[in-house]
């Protein structure tokens, strides 16, 4: 194979998997092995241009020795300096800022692991949501800023009986800062004070990326009542997203970050007292605003959409009266979930929604609806996502929010 004919196939390789190709699908179509389209996949954009073929096994054509032996170093160091953030991808920017030089990450990968000095990652599962038309495409669109919270804990320390609770924030985009706070008890009050306190020096989200716990809003005793929080928002002018239940990994980022969280710092250190807790969760914080900024290319917000809690000082942030809302919608992520036996007359398909259940065609039954309240027109549209990215509706419902007070 001629060395355009082999770049060319590297190239529809990716895209094809990109597009959810399974590895041996792309192989019969490409007529190669599944082997080399496992390897063509995992390149990076200079990789794929690059022809190997004919070089002696175990020696790099692009990098020089004294490359290899400078990331080692770099991570030795870093590990010394009991950084919190020690992975190839930081290694490998702070490689290119020390040298000017650019490198790939495989290869980075490839020196640490050789040198021992990393484990290889888990394989993650992939294609489960692209069954259920989880609706990634319009979340991606869904806003120009996105953050996401979580509750972490109850945790506990050794020989005191008082519950650890902590707030964590990630913002999804443009950035990719991540916060964590120490937080009194996973209540509505304490995630407002927190949100306040996070949204005085940092940007205020377009939208708030939140699970089902009561404390957030959307699991209230009562039929289509909103909560404390979601007023909250609404009146910063903040959409609420809400994930669908049991399902975590809608709101990966946070999670993800949760776990960074756990392993890097609740995991890793000594605590003596609540305060020193405090101190420590400072200094993590700023180390991942470092890491977050040195691996991520994170646009800045035009001015005009910036905004912070300084500039609602005249704010009723615990109205009720749609009027004076700044935002309008509340949106919803389900699956929709079966009612009665399969295959029986009266199977149907079904969501909940603020304690509300929508009847819903059963062919539907395990596929993600994206749903919208409009607040003002007291409406509930019920969408899925086509394999276009588009959003097709699919129900449309009268739904008024009870503890609204409408014109």
């Amino acid at each position: 194979m001629n060395k355009e004919l082999l770049i060319s196939k590297r190239k529809k390789a990716k895209e094809l998997h990109e597009n959810g190709w399974s590895n041996r699908k792309i192989a019969r179509h490409l007529l190669v092995s599944k082997d080399s389209v496992g390897k063509w996949v995992r390149m990076d954009e200079r990789e794929v241009l690059i022809d190997n073929r004919g070089w002696e096994k175990g020696t790099s054509r692009k990098y020089a020795p004294e490359t290899k032996q400078q990331i080692i170093r770099i991570r030795e160091d870093m590990e010394k300096e009991d950084s919190y953030f020690i992975g190839s991808e930081v290694v490998r920017k702070n490689y290119e800022n020390q040298t000017g030089e650019e490198v790939t990450k495989s290869y980075v990968d490839r020196v640490l692991k050789e040198a021992g000095l990393v484990r290889s990652p888990t394989k993650k599962k992939k294609g489960q949501s692209k069954y259920m038309k989880y609706p990634e495409y319009t979340l991606t669109k869904l806003g120009k800023s996105m953050m996401s919270i979580d509750f972490i804990g109850p945790k506990y320390l050794k020989g005191y009986d008082n519950r650890i609770n902590f707030l964590s924030c990630k913002y999804i985009r443009p950035e990719k800062l991540g916060i964590v706070k120490r937080i009194g008890g996973q209540t509505t009050e304490q995630a407002i004070r927190t949100l306040d306190e996070i949204w005085m020096s940092h940007p205020i989200p377009e939208i708030l990326k939140i699970d089902n716990d009561s404390a957030f809003g959307a699991n209230l005793p009562h039929e289509k009542y909103i909560g404390k929080l979601a007023f909250f928002l609404l009146n910063l002018g903040v959409y609420p997203l809400y994930i669908a239940p049991r399902s975590p990994w809608n709101n990966s980022q946070v999670e993800g970050f949760n776990s960074v969280f756990s392993k890097k710092f609740w995991n890793k250190l000594q605590f003596s007292d609540e305060q020193e807790i405090d101190v420590k969760i400072m200094d993590f914080n700023v180390a991942y605003e470092k890491y977050s900024r040195l691996i991520s290319n994170n646009p800045e917000l035009e001015e005009e959409d910036v905004r912070y809690m300084g500039d609602f000082k005249d704010v009723d942030l615990e109205n009720n009266h749609v009027k004076y809302f700044k935002a309008d919608k509340i949106y919803f992520l389900r699956i929709v979930r079966r009612k009665n036996d399969k295959g029986s007359d009266e199977e149907y398909g079904f969501i909940d929604i603020l304690k509300h259940e929508i009847k819903l065609p059963k062919d539907l039954i395990n596929l993600f609806v994206f749903c919208i309240i409009n607040i003002k027109l007291k409406q509930l549209k019920i969408n899925i996502e086509l394999d276009d990215g588009s959003l097709k509706e699919i129900k449309l419902v009268a739904f008024t929010i009870k503890n609204v007070i409408y014109n």
